[in-house]
């Protein structure tokens, strides 16, 4: 049986997983369910290395719809048909007969006929899908560190929570910019797909050369 990983799932399943281990880790921590021992990493092997990965596979997954509801808090409604719109208005020249729902059907044509540069428009909707949960999972360690407010009454935990929400904030809404450009790149690619180059571009009139003076 071959299993392989691609970029794809790295980014939007894999990294989004093993940071909500590290925050649900840091949670039990903060709960006092378990003890934070360093030297428990140090001595992780191979197999636990790999158990490690493919729970982070499972919870990347499983969290992915709950990543997916908290970045609706961000994302404008209707944004695959915002991107079309505003591509046409670029375009002018050009008829658009598809729709913006079509996109996955556009993004299998593109796979079918070049699978990198499809590969290539992935990437931006992996690391959105990536960085929307990151996001999400700084939220929930704004909450554990505001636990830890309510334990210690530290005031730099109060920072801490203000820091990791403003950046959870950044970071989503540059998920959000890259679902743009993911959309964007399939609609564009389209387009050059039916470019006429033969007819767009040729060669400038040659200049008249002049005769030498005797």
């Amino acid at each position: 049986m071959n299993i392989g990983l691609g970029v794809y799932d790295i980014f939007s399943r894999i990294v989004p997983g093993g940071f909500y281990l590290l925050v649900f880790y840091q949670l039990a921590v903060v709960l006092g369910w378990i003890k934070f021992d360093l030297t428990t990493f140090n001595e992780i092997g191979i197999v636990p290395s790999i158990g490690l990965i493919v729970l982070a596979y499972i919870l990347g997954t499983g969290m992915g719809r709950v990543g997916s509801v908290w970045h609706r808090i961000f994302k404008k409604r209707g944004m695959s048909d915002r991107v079309l719109e505003k591509f046409k208005e670029e375009n002018m020249d050009w008829q658009f007969i598809f729709k913006a729902k079509d996109w996955p059907i556009l993004r299998a044509y593109i796979r079918l006929h070049n699978p990198d540069i499809a590969n290539v428009i992935d990437r931006n909707n992996a690391l959105s899908i990536m960085l929307r949960n990151i996001s999400l999972g700084l939220v929930l360690l704004a909450v554990t560190e505001g636990i830890q407010f309510v334990n210690t009454m530290n005031w730099i935990y109060i920072l801490l929570v203000v820091l990791l929400i403003f950046f959870s904030y950044q970071i989503a809404v540059q998920a959000r910019d890259l679902q743009d450009w993911f959309y964007h790149g399939i609609f564009q690619t389209i387009i050059a797909y039916r470019l006429d180059l033969e007819e767009r571009v040729k060669p400038a009139n040659k200049p008249v050369k002049r005769k030498n003076a005797k």
